[in-house]
């Protein structure tokens, strides 16, 4: 089921298509961007990256949303795999859930917000250390289209193996070529980047019925 809970990009379409274009932006992906380091999360001088970005409740109320749609009570289990610094996990935490993260970056999971910090790991969405129907919810924001492609089946069905309850993948995507080339320009750490028919195809061969929403992270629009 295509689902909503996030609120749009604060960016316009047409700013997001300006800085894409800026010379300086692929020159600007570093090593360390790639490895989701400093680069990436915390460097402000770069037009890259998360720009320094800090937790200022923005999820709020998606994480509310979800609780609502998903019939959620204090206690029950919640999984972000990719939760980066675990901003999103936070307002979970305050609503009374028990959470859980996993995030490929070291250094984001090091950077974590403090009250997160204790229930989240440095690890790999596609070997899990936790028990078969752990979790009342599991959600994955953003992370699919960073996961080689290769290796996209094993972290799909890694979730349906730890979710008791529901799942939610929220999926960068675009629709024409352009699109697509946008979103390799905005961001070189993506290393899937197809359309919603693709997703669609490969949630039906896995079995997945679980829910997702299409990002369009660069539109090609005026």
């Amino acid at each position: 089921m295509i689902v909503a809970f996030f609120p749009p990009s604060s960016r316009s379409a047409a700013e997001r298509r300006r800085l894409c274009q800026e010379p300086v932006r692929l020159s600007q992906m570093s090593a360390d961007y790639h490895r989701y380091g400093l680069d990436y999360f915390d460097n402000p001088a770069l037009v890259v990256g998360y720009g320094a970005y800090h937790y200022d409740g923005r999820y709020a109320g998606a994480a509310a949303a979800m609780c609502r749609h998903y019939g959620l009570k204090p206690g029950d289990r919640v999984l972000e795999i990719g939760c980066a610094k675990g901003f999103f996990l936070v307002e979970f935490h305050k609503l009374g859930m028990q959470v859980a993260g996993v995030d490929a970056s070291e250094y984001a999971v090091a950077q974590a917000h403090p009250e997160i910090r204790p229930f989240i790991q440095h690890g790999d969405a596609c070997r899990m250390p936790f028990p078969d129907r752990a979790f009342d919810l599991v959600v994955g924001k953003e992370v699919l289209p960073h996961v080689p492609e290769a290796r996209l089946r094993s972290a799909v069905r890694e979730c349906m193996r730890v979710a008791k309850g529901p799942i939610f993948f929220e999926i960068q995507c675009g629709r024409t070529e352009r699109e697509l080339e946008y979103m390799r320009l905005w961001d070189g750490t993506h290393q899937t980047m197809r359309s919603p028919a693709w997703w669609d195809a490969l949630f039906a061969e896995l079995g997945y019925a679980g829910d997702r929403h299409y990002k369009v992270l660069v539109t090609d629009e005026p």
